[in-house]
């Protein structure tokens, strides 16, 4: 006599390890989604850390004048780009005042303006 199992008949079941293919398609979403929500955010950031680097450089340079005006009794001739030149030959600002894009509004010794064209002086 032969004995018949009854009920649910069991294969190999074999245990496998590692993820679905569901699974890391899912991973593969949510890493997604949080670049899409944190790439805004660091191009914000840097677009304000070069306001912020250009404001630094217009009052570096108008206190720079300032400091022109009271060794010689006036402010540096030419243009913008020749005022900057002459501030870092006497030694009032760095080379690095020579790349930024400024510029210097005298009309009058009392009101001077300095702008930065670019962001960051860049």
């Amino acid at each position: 006599m032969q004995r018949v199992a009854r009920g649910p008949v069991r294969r190999n079941a074999r245990r496998t390890t590692g993820f679905s293919l569901i699974e890391i398609m899912i991973a593969v979403v949510i890493i997604g989604i949080l670049i899409v929500m944190i790439t805004p955010q660091l191009l914000r950031a840097s677009g304000r850390a070069q306001n912020t680097a250009c404001a630094g450089n217009v009052r570096t340079i108008s206190a720079a004048l300032a400091e022109y005006q009271l060794i010689h009794g006036q402010l540096p001739a030419g243009n913008s780009t020749q005022q900057i030149q002459a501030l870092v030959s006497d030694g009032l600002l760095s080379n690095d005042a020579l790349s930024g894009n400024y510029v210097i509004q005298d009309v009058d010794a009392n009101n001077i303006a300095v702008t930065c064209l670019s962001p960051g002086g860049m």
